[in-house]
């Protein structure tokens, strides 16, 4: 049964705002309510996706427009220099979603210059296949249900009490799928390093996530997997014991996510 969504407007159809929307179709979303407003968008983009309303400008929006949903999916550097216009398509039921990193409700509020309930919200890119965790953070918890309408497709929905979880949420989260690529390279790398030839240690690397991540799936418990896999004095071990070195492992982690948390916090 395909679900009816308000009318939405996503500002910017950039890879993230894509990915939603990839997830919100395949869930079986109404793409006819859905329009995106970007200078730059490639139009194939929007007809893969089913969406028929294509706007470069707000100039292009018919005045008497009123969206029910908003979608904030531009980057947060260029926020405030497109922001102003939105007023002129919002009513007082209309609710704002925010996708962009570490800009807050209040300031999303004051630089629209009108009083809207927010919903802010970090996926990250797994929603292009269903995958996303969208940690989201809700002004009035009464639109929780519309957000999840349009959001739930690409991923589970976590929601924080607290607006400033955002920031290490976007660390741990948000920017984790790279944290996970990275690894998949340095490993595939070392796998190289080893005498593999590339192209078959690069498979090694990304078939082997792959299963870890089925693994955790149906266990989600990954310090009882590790010890399963890791036998006394064998190779998986020793492997181990270079990552426990100096507590290496933890610590670039930890200083990762706080690089990431911090920079959130610059927006």
């Amino acid at each position: 049964m395909t679900k009816t969504a308000p009318r939405t407007l996503f500002l910017g159809g950039g890879n993230m705002g894509r990915a939603i929307l990839n997830g919100y179709k395949t869930g079986g979303g109404n793409m006819s309510e859905i329009a995106i407003l970007d200078p730059f968008i490639n139009e194939a983009h929007a007809t893969d996706l089913g969406i028929s309303t294509v706007y470069r400008d707000y100039a292009e929006i018919p005045e008497v427009t009123k969206f029910a949903m908003i979608v904030l999916a531009t980057k947060p550097q260029v926020f405030e220099a497109v922001s102003r216009p939105i007023a002129d398509f919002l009513d007082h039921k209309t609710l704002v979603i925010s996708i962009m990193a570490g800009v807050s409700s209040a300031r999303i509020v004051q630089s629209i210059g009108q009083d809207v309930v927010v919903v802010r919200c970090m996926p990250n890119m797994a929603a292009a296949v269903q995958k996303s965790v969208n940690v989201a953070f809700a002004t009035d918890a009464a639109t929780k249900t519309q957000f999840e309408a349009l959001f739930a497709g690409s991923g589970p929905v976590r929601w924080v009490k607290d607006e400033d979880d955002i920031h290490a949420t976007t660390a741990v989260s948000g920017s984790g799928p790279a944290y996970f690529f990275a690894f998949t390279e340095a490993l595939a790398l070392a796998g190289e390093q080893a005498g593999l030839e590339p192209q078959l240690s690069l498979e090694l690397a990304i078939d082997t996530l792959i299963g870890a991540a089925e693994l955790l799936k149906h266990n989600r418990a990954p310090s009882r997997l590790r010890e399963s896999v890791t036998s006394k004095g064998g190779t998986t071990a020793a492997a181990l014991e270079q990552f426990a070195l100096h507590n290496n492992l933890n610590a670039i982690v930890m200083d990762a996510v706080m690089a990431a948390q911090s920079r959130s916090k610059e927006f």
